[in-house]
């Protein structure tokens, strides 16, 4: 029955290598999974997020220089003028904002923006008082969506610690089953070399 036994642990120390081999390449495919979910938080931190801000940023100048126009500029020619200008500044930045990754809750503070942004321009030709009023709305509604941005990226980057912390705890889980798998092979093939019977020299005196 040696011999059976010997087909047997052949047998085993082959699956044991065939799990081996797979368990190699399912980690290896769970670490690129996740190192490509970390590249894309990643860009979307920098396209969505960090780009998103500047533009915030941009048009927070753009009301401030609006309202220091227009409580700061006594000429009517220049002061119109000077308005116009930070305004078209003020949509063309607005627009290109508009086609980053918005969340819902963006959507609906940069339409509040963009009407109050409106609602100042019908009322500048007839008070600077009263489209002055919506410039503090404009501000408003700027810093909530600034507000936004930090708690889209804090949360952006707890997904990155995230995906860096399964990385890590699957390369180590993955190394402690190569090991338990390598101490049961090297059994498998001790016990198999166990079986093989001892060939003892031949006494020439039987001769």
């Amino acid at each position: 029955m040696k011999w059976a036994y010997g087909i047997k642990n052949k047998l085993m120390a082959s699956a044991v290598l065939l799990g081996l081999c797979l368990l190699v390449l399912l980690n290896n495919y769970l670490e690129r999974t996740h190192a490509q979910n970390v590249k894309d938080a990643i860009s979307t931190l920098y396209e969505d997020r960090l780009i998103a801000d500047d533009y915030i940023l941009k048009m927070t100048r753009n009301v401030y220089r609006i309202r220091e126009t227009l409580t700061g500029n006594p000429n009517p020619v220049s002061k119109s003028e000077s308005v116009q200008t930070q305004l078209a500044d003020f949509h063309q930045t607005y627009g290109v904002y508009r086609k980053t990754k918005l969340t819902p809750k963006e959507l609906s503070t940069a339409m509040a923006l963009i009407d109050c942004v409106r609602d100042f321009e019908k009322a500048l030709p007839k008070n600077d008082n009263t489209a002055a009023v919506y410039t503090d709305h404009a501000l408003r509604r700027l810093d909530e969506l600034a507000q936004i941005q930090l708690v889209e990226s804090k949360s952006i980057m707890k997904h990155v610690e995230s995906q860096y912390a399964n990385i890590k705890a699957s390369s180590q889980f993955a190394f402690a089953i190569i090991i338990l798998i390598l101490i049961v092979l090297q059994i498998i093939v001790f016990s198999s070399a166990s079986l093989i019977p001892k060939v003892r020299p031949k006494d020439p005196r039987l001769n």
